[in-house]
């Protein structure tokens, strides 16, 4: 059981860490090909997206669907961000008054990523929506006041709910009222989640599935957005880089060191084993072996082959700087139920190839 709880922290986090950094990288991506205008807009896309399918229902799993409604909008982001990997603070104000900081590090953003999102897109990801929850809940009272902004030179993102004693037109919904001192946190008064609601191992799922829905969500608004071929192409260039930059740290995580094909298709291997994807792994030769994967998470199997092809782009930059000798190849093949498999084949050439 031990060695279970050990498995499955690893592998949620693993596949956690990978899909945040391929949706931060696609974000970015936007910002260097589109401009910050673009990827102002494009926020309000992602999120509006991920709000519609996601906020009434958090309300009711996280138990907090009777508060009234400044404090259950402010627990609903503190909780499930914090499932989320997030690092939040939470503060009471009374019945109709409660914050929230989103504390460092920014988590779309790894490393020195921040240092290029304009403060204009940041004001967006709230516009996107804080002021949605008004709406959602049928509580035109409920307002969100911004206080305090990373790209103003302050730790943190930070703002409160508030439940005015009228109705507020959408000028009202979000609101730019910066303040030098808020409350501090006091994590003995922080939302508690119920323990035997929410075990680890639902709470180690719940991060993994919270990572793979913006991964999913990124995507399907970049196709919204720009249409799926300009999408499929900055897929590609962004997920290409974040391999770039953070192959070797997984290798790491999963303790491979070498880049023999076996220790090539090993780590494959593991990658899809921690996203709980379908895979087998076979073996065809002193040289070569072959992945079948029957899922590919986070994406439905519908999603569109051009997606599924600028996916592949991280897994083919991970092979080719782990081993120049390898070719790497995929296709889509019709299993006997009507499924379609993704096949991916490595050969160890024996030679450079790039």
């Amino acid at each position: 059981m031990a060695d279970d709880a050990s498995r499955l922290r690893a592998d949620c986090d693993l596949a956690w860490t990978t899909w945040m950094r391929q949706t931060g990288g696609m974000q970015l991506m936007v910002l260097r090909e589109r401009g910050a205008e673009d990827f102002a807009r494009f926020k309000i896309v992602i999120l509006g997206m991920h709000q519609e399918g996601h906020y009434m229902e958090g309300l009711k799993k996280l138990g907090i669907g009777g508060d009234p409604p400044a404090i259950a909008a402010a627990k609903y982001h503190y909780l499930s961000n914090s499932i989320g990997g997030l690092t939040l603070e939470y503060a009471e104000d009374g019945p109709k008054k409660a914050w929230i900081r989103y504390t460092q590090p920014a988590i779309f953003y790894h490393g020195l990523g921040l240092l290029a999102v304009p403060s204009k897109v940041q004001r967006a990801v709230f516009q996107a929506w804080h002021a949605k929850n008004a709406e959602y809940m049928n509580c035109p009272r409920l307002g969100y006041v911004c206080t305090k902004f990373y790209q103003d030179g302050e730790p943190y993102d930070e703002g409160y709910f508030i439940e005015y004693d009228h109705d507020i037109g959408p000028e009202w919904a979000v609101r730019y009222i910066p303040t030098r001192r808020s409350p501090e946190f006091d994590p003995a008064k922080t939302p508690k989640l119920d323990a035997a609601i929410w075990p680890e191992a639902r709470l180690l799922k719940a991060k993994r599935k919270y990572g793979g829905g913006y991964v999913r969500t990124t995507f399907e608004a970049m196709w919204s957005a720009y249409g799926l071929k300009p999408a499929a192409h900055m897929m590609e260039q962004a997920l290409s880089l974040v391999a770039v930059q953070y192959v070797h740290e997984l290798k790491a995580r999963k303790g491979i060191a070498g880049n023999t094909l076996d220790d090539v298709t090993r780590f494959l291997a593991a990658m899809l084993a921690a996203r709980e994807d379908e895979v087998t792994v076979e073996k065809l030769g002193n040289n070569r072996t072959a992945l079948a994967l029957r899922t590919l998470k986070p994406f439905d199997p519908d999603f569109p082959e051009e997606l599924k092809r600028a996916y592949f782009a991280f897994p083919f930059m991970c092979v080719r700087i782990m081993n120049g000798h390898i070719r790497f190849t995929r296709r889509t093949e019709i299993d006997k139920g009507g499924r379609t498999l993704e096949l991916w084949e490595l050969e160890d050439t024996g030679r450079w190839l790039f």
